[in-house]
């Protein structure tokens, strides 16, 4: 009877562990490709990840691995973080006193002193008053008696009305440490000055893919007083910012929806697109910046813009841009690594690295990736399965299985 539990003990171990025989999880993912070009394991590494990445893997990249390679049988699973969660912008806000109000020819002036002269390049100005179209001047000075030109004729804007509702009262400057500023709004109005906010943000440069589109048609609706421009693309992409090129010269100001397909229904033989709004905004002559999108994965877009009764903008081009995600990581050089993703049971992994994330570099050395395999692998890049033959399987199988069952049937008899 013990030599009978044994073998039951002892097939059913075989059994479970031929799902993990080899490469074992690195198996479980349907895409890989070799890490290449390492340094020194002591230092951030980033790895950018390819712009087709987004069709092969889950939509928040949470089954993307790295795994080191130890020999034929064995698999290290490397840690890493994404870049979505390491802060990139830092923003300090720098403490000053408003020494005192005057008017003067050009309007009404405001002077800031900052005892420790702190670096800024931002003044955020909340004011009381609405529908204003102001210009700015900026000033700097160490004594008060000399000043500086740091801006001038800098536009402010506000507009509320049933269609519209915009601010745009953030001054961008370049570097500046001062002791003094003075800051003039050149109107005969009286300014309401509620709130100065003056900073230093540092942000860094996101890189980016442009995203090829495949058609692009621009239509205009006269009754409703709208300009309709829908892009199609050969397939599905994460688009993270959208740029419009608009020729007209004059200022303008218009609100703009920006909407992806999220489904279809196919009715008489033609597709009905369902769209969801993925931004809600302003196209205007003063920010010309473009839209960043939070979640605009998809095929189709449409960006909707609203003319009421002003001319129809000339739209010279749209760009559709990519941010280039990267993971970074401390790999070893001393075996194969491999980024494998493709896996739509993974969960996102838990690693120790994310109480670092304040130590990594974004502008780490960057690695490069080799060409990319659907298939399994084992060591030295030889690209193959398991077995080579499938019959393999079959014959460790059959006579496992045929044991199991020769031994509970004998354990029945003696019952």
């Amino acid at each position: 009877m013990k030599v009978q539990m044994m073998n039951i003990k002892l097939i059913t171990a075989i059994l479970f562990c031929l799902p993990i025989f080899g490469l074992g999880q690195m198996d479980r993912y349907q895409y890989v490709r070799p890490i290449t070009k390492l340094i020194d394991s002591a230092q951030w590494q980033r790895i950018d990840l390819p712009s087709d990445i987004y069709n092969k893997t889950k939509k928040n990249l949470s089954d993307i691995r790295i795994y080191q390679v130890l020999s034929d049988t064995d698999t290290m699973e490397w840690p890493y973080i994404l870049d979505a969660f390491i802060n990139k912008s830092k923003s300090k806000e720098v403490k000053f006193q408003l020494l005192n109000q005057s008017k003067r020819s050009l309007g009404q002036s405001f002077t800031f002193y900052m005892k420790n002269k702190e670096i800024i390049n931002a003044v955020f100005l909340d004011l009381g008053n609405s529908n204003f179209d102001w210009k700015v001047a900026l000033e700097g000075s160490t004594n008060q008696k000399s000043w500086s030109t740091i801006l001038d004729d800098y536009r402010i804007l506000a507009i509320k009305g049933p269609n519209s509702d915009y601010r745009y009262t953030t001054l961008h400057l370049p570097k500046s440490n001062f002791e003094y500023y003075r800051l003039t709004i050149k109107t005969k109005d009286e300014v309401k000055l509620r709130k100065a906010t003056l900073s230093y943000e540092e942000v860094e440069e996101n890189r980016y893919h442009e995203v090829s589109i495949k058609t692009q048609t621009i239509s205009i609706d006269k009754k409703k007083k709208e300009t309709t421009i829908d892009l199609h693309l050969d397939q599905w992409h994460q688009v993270d910012q959208i740029l419009l090129k608009v020729n007209d010269r004059e200022e303008y100001y218009r609100h703009i929806i920006i909407q992806v397909v999220h489904d279809s229904t196919l009715i008489d033989k033609k597709w009905k697109y369902h769209y969801r709004s993925i931004y809600s905004g302003t196209l205007s002559s003063l920010q010309r910046s473009p839209f960043n999108i939070n979640d605009g994965f998809g095929k189709v877009f449409r960006i909707g813009i609203k003319n009421h009764d002003n001319p129809v903008l000339d739209i010279a081009s749209v760009t559709l841009n990519n941010r280039i995600r990267s993971i970074y990581s401390k790999p070893s050089t001393e075996d194969q690594l491999f980024l494998c993703y493709g896996n739509n049971g993974a969960l996102a992994p838990n690693y120790d690295l994310k109480y670092f994330k304040d130590d990594i570099d974004p502008n780490s050395t960057s690695v490069s990736l080799g060409k990319e395999s659907s298939r399994s692998f084992i060591k030295n890049n030889k690209i193959k399965p398991l077995f080579d033959n499938k019959w393999w399987l079959w014959i460790l199988l059959v006579p496992l299985v045929v044991g199991l069952g020769w031994t509970s049937l004998r354990m029945l008899k003696e019952k």
